[in-house]
């Protein structure tokens, strides 16, 4: 194998990596909420495992609504978890139950962002941990606004990442790879094919 096959073989190996991190661990969620502008309610998020390597689940870029001064205190376990939004909310999956949940005044939709991440996988066989969204009407969450949960996401302990859709009212989907990784890839390319003009010269 020569020296450029070398070389391709190691691009296209950063850039099925950088995929892989950046598409399969990461997502985009939209949730519809036009049904219930102006109509006051919780959003309740929940990040857990079962037989699940200790891992994260990051919500960012949140936008929609108008949120509720401060977060509510009524979750089941909130002790793992960190953060307000507007701003970026940490879940540890270190208890059973994580829990966030925040009083709102709904929009036209919500949209924001998970990145999922772990230290380490492996571990129990069939282990992971699970994110998941409810919209209820009252602050202990009994009265649900929409048939129950709208979506889980499954991080499991071999390092995949799956999202179920429970909801017509949802949308998840894989964060488009960033412009940076595509740029690094073109960019190496660019550098291969100099070189080997300049070796013809």
């Amino acid at each position: 194998m020569n020296f450029l096959k070398i070389k391709l073989l190691v691009i296209a190996i950063v850039m099925f990596a950088a995929s892989s991190a950046f598409a399969a661990l990461s997502y985009d969620v939209t949730i519809d909420t036009s049904f219930l502008n102006n109509t006051n309610g919780y959003l309740y998020f929940q990040y857990g495992g079962l037989n699940a390597v200790d891992s994260t689940a990051t919500l960012h870029a949140f936008t929609g609504g108008t949120l509720a001064a401060a977060n509510s205190t009524a979750v089941v376990d909130g002790t793992a978890v960190s953060g307000t939004l507007p701003g970026t909310v940490v879940f540890a999956n270190t208890n059973g139950t994580n829990d966030y949940n925040h009083g709102i005044t709904f929009g036209s939709n919500l949209k924001f962002s998970l990145a999922f991440a772990a230290p380490a996988f492996g571990g129990t066989s069939g282990g992971s941990s699970t994110f998941s969204l409810g919209l209820f009407q009252d602050e202990t969450g009994q009265t649900s606004l929409l048939n129950g949960t709208l979506f889980t996401i499954d991080l499991n302990n071999d390092g995949t990442a799956a999202a179920q859709v429970l909801s017509n009212e949802a949308t998840v989907t894989p964060t488009p790879i960033p412009a940076a990784a595509w740029l690094l890839g073109s960019g190496l390319m660019g550098l291969v094919g100099i070189r080997r003009r300049k070796e013809k010269q």
